[in-house]
This record gives structure tokens, sequence and C-alpha cells, in this order.
């Protein structure tokens, strides 16, 4: 298993307001409004610690809608199979910013600086993300450079793919290295954390160049999606 903590996670914050839109401006054309919104970058950038962890397991074949590994275990339901169709490997990965930032926004909105602790909660789903976007890219690079190609990532919860494959993927990877636990209700602690997974083969595969965005059920009425970063292009 790979444990990686050196991830660059930058916040973009031209691109968080054109998302976030007219409300966040409101906000920050108040001098109390800009002031929670400064505080809040601060705060998000001082206790972010991005963490993740992967392995990569071999695919045994395709069985129906679910992805068959070499150990038995199976992935899928929704688009998954179809999406890593060919890989000779599949990537099962768990990320996450750590606990520190939502525990500071819990402790804002109960102390009753309710603003800031909705700001800073915004931004730790904008960090995990882009924690996301990273690790696609530096698994992609290193593909790349072996002569191998990967497809679009998915996480379950996000399309028709079920949140109950989280029990399956915490069973492949051991996420205690990164401080993170699956509860009863199939949601990860710290919240601010994503599972994902992706293909891996020398031919071409089910897809390839695509966000998990083009899978989510609520694409056509989310405004993030038509401003990810287009370089991004894989999670």
């Amino acid at each position: 298993m790979t444990i990686e903590r050196n991830w660059n996670i930058a916040l973009d914050e031209e691109r968080i307001l054109a998302v976030e839109g007219e409300r966040l401006m409101r906000v920050l054309g108040r001098p109390d409004g800009r002031a929670a919104w400064d505080a809040a970058l601060e705060d998000a950038r001082a206790l972010a610690r991005p963490a993740a962890c992967w392995v990569f397991l071999p695919v045994e074949g395709i069985r129906h809608d679910r992805v068959v590994l070499s150990d038995g275990a199976t992935l899928g339901g929704g688009p998954l199979a179809a999406v890593v169709a060919g890989a000779t490997d599949l990537a099962v990965i768990v990320c996450t910013i750590g606990p520190g930032l939502e525990t500071r926004a819990r402790e804002h909105s109960r102390g009753g600086d309710m603003l800031r602790g909705l700001l800073l909660d915004t931004l730790g789903t904008w960090m995990v993300d882009a924690l996301r976007q990273e690790i696609c890219r530096s698994l992609e690079a290193d593909a790349c450079a072996a002569g191998l190609r990967v497809s679009t990532a998915l996480s379950p919860g996000e399309s028709a793919w079920g949140l109950a494959d989280q029990t399956v993927i915490f069973s492949l990877v051991d996420t205690r290295s990164i401080g993170v636990s699956l509860g009863a209700s199939l949601l990860m602690t710290p919240v601010k954390s994503l599972s994902l997974v992706m293909g891996r083969g020398p031919g071409p595969l089910g897809r390839e160049g695509e966000s998990h965005c083009d899978y989510c059920t609520m694409r056509d009425r989310c405004a993030y999606r038509e401003h990810r970063d287009p370089s991004s292009g894989k999670d």
C-alpha cells in the first residue's frame, strides 16, 4: 500500500467565488463578511492535513456490472464496470484533509460565529475535491511514464454506483494509516474524506479523460461542474 502526505492543495479564490455566486459575493461585500472569509481562508490553509493511501489490485474480469478482483472481492453497480473496462488492475484510493478543519468549523458555529463556520466548511469541501484531482493527476503521470493508461475515476455515492461498496473499499485499503474510518451509515470520518477507484492498463479503457462530474446524479443542476479546471480532465 502507498501512503502519501505531500500534496499541494491550492485554494483558487476566483474560481470559488465564480461557483458560489452572488450570495457569497453579497456576503463579501460587507466588512464583517470579508473579514470572516479572509479568516476562513487562513484557517483552511493552516488546518488542512491532506493525505492519501491506495493499493493497485489485479482485475480478474467483469461479471455483469461488477468488477471482479483477483482476491475474489467485487466492486460495481452503476457505471463503474463500463468506465474501467479493459483495466488490468484497479487503484483503490482513500484520501482526506484531516479532522482539523471541520473541527474548527464546528467550534465557530457552536460559538455563535455561524458565518465563519459555514465558510470554512465550504472551503473544506473544495480542498478535498482539489486533493482528489491532484491524486488522479499524479497516478495518471506515473501510469503514462510506465506506458499505461488510466480510466476516469469514480467515487461511490456520486453516481448510480451506490455507497454500499464503501465497505468493500475499506476492506481493501488500510485507512487507519491516514486516520480515516467508516461508520455504520457508510459515511467517513473525518467527513472531509473521499474514496475513489481508477482503472489502469496497457490498452484502451472504457472511459478516459472524463470527470466524475459526468456521472454525477446532480450533473444537470450543479453550478460547480461548469467551473471545473479544464486542465483537471480526470479527477
